[in-house]
């Protein structure tokens, strides 16, 4: 099985990264292919999401390439979920994201979600009308901003002091929110950027007793869950 994780920016700096922290996230017999955009439409904000005249054509033409070149599902690199819905009417083949992605297993958990969202834009409101979108809202117990302190330079510095940054907050504000929702009554925390995936959650994980939903890897299982189940339904039919 291939899986082609897209993320939607234009520096390939962080490509290699993204393949080391989400190998084995489909299972077994999947292999994660990660990209970024080669040329946006308008200027770039290193490792971070761009204006959407920046990305949506771009990020479409990438999982319409990863449909064309046999890939078994596509997974859009970004916790607010850009072009999923269009992207799902554009391609035959699962395309995951990952707050959709979290929303759906928490669901299957049976409480209510706390969302950890970074500062830096204004992701309450969106978190809350996607969530909404899917009719999963009702899950949510609320969407906590994480004071990031980034660099002084507007982009929050390299992309990898970015990702040191990252690391760094889920031993302190993010830990602190995360304890405060738990007490409040949530079954599972989300870390709703995916800079925080794979590894970087080993700490968050071991400090709390509630799970802790990771927005690389999960996407990636979903993607994946959803290509076994087409190729499935594929067998039967040809039986």
């Amino acid at each position: 099985m291939r899986i082609r994780y897209i993320n939607p920016v234009d520096d390939a700096t962080l490509d290699p990264w993204f393949e080391r922290e989400l190998a084995g996230a489909g299972g077994p017999d999947a292999t994660v292919e990660v990209v970024h955009l080669e040329k946006l439409a308008g200027p770039g904000r290193g490792a971070f999401l761009p204006a959407p005249a920046s990305y949506a054509s771009p990020l479409l033409a990438a999982i319409d390439e990863a449909a064309a070149d046999g890939c078994d599902a596509a997974v859009i690199g970004c916790s607010g979920d850009p072009c999923l819905l269009e992207a799902r009417r554009e391609v035959t083949i699962p395309v995951a994201a990952p707050l959709d992605a979290a929303l759906r297993v928490a669901a299957q958990l049976g409480g209510r979600l706390a969302i950890l969202v970074a500062d830096g834009f204004d992701a309450v409101p969106l978190y809350r009308e996607l969530a909404t979108a899917y009719g999963l809202n009702h899950l949510v117990l609320d969407v906590l901003t994480v004071n990031m302190e980034y660099a002084d330079d507007g982009h929050g510095g390299t992309p990898e002091q970015v990702i040191e940054r990252h690391r760094a907050v889920l031993d302190g504000p993010a830990l602190e929110l995360a304890r405060d929702a738990v007490a409040r009554g949530a079954r599972a925390v989300y870390a709703g950027c995916t800079l925080w995936t794979g590894s970087m959650l080993d700490t968050l994980r071991a400090s709390l007793d509630v799970p802790v939903l990771d927005p690389g890897r999960g996407a990636v299982a979903m993607a994946a869950a959803a290509a076994r189940a087409v190729t499935s339904a594929a067998s039967e039919v040809t039986r």
